[in-house]
């Protein structure tokens, strides 16, 4: 992928970010974007409007059209490191070891 594509976007997801995210990655292939989140719960209306809202903010501030352009939402209570990072990770949350938000004494 490249640099300038990362970086929009990254800069598309900006202010986006639920507490119910995990980890959201990229995969790009030619004019076939794909952005999927990873949650720690199933999928809401408000949460799937955040992705479209994403989405249209990418795909607006290209210089070309894609052909394709998926949003996957998936509820995941695998280890992040478990998680496929497809091309690049946008967002990854803190988590310990056991996948929980509170820090390890």
């Amino acid at each position: 992928m490249e640099d300038s594509l990362f970086r929009w976007a990254h800069a598309a997801l900006n202010g986006e970010i639920t507490q119910g995210m995990r980890m959201v990655a990229i995969a790009v292939s030619g004019r076939d974007v794909l952005f999927r989140y990873y949650l720690d719960h199933e999928p809401t209306e408000f949460v799937r409007e955040i992705g479209e809202v994403v989405a249209v903010t990418f795909q607006s501030g290209l210089g070309y059209s894609l052909d394709r352009l998926d949003i996957e939402m998936i509820h995941a209570t695998e280890p992040l490191g478990r998680l496929e990072p497809l091309d690049a990770v946008l967002f990854r949350r803190w988590e310990n070891d056991a996948g929980g938000r509170e820090p390890e004494v």
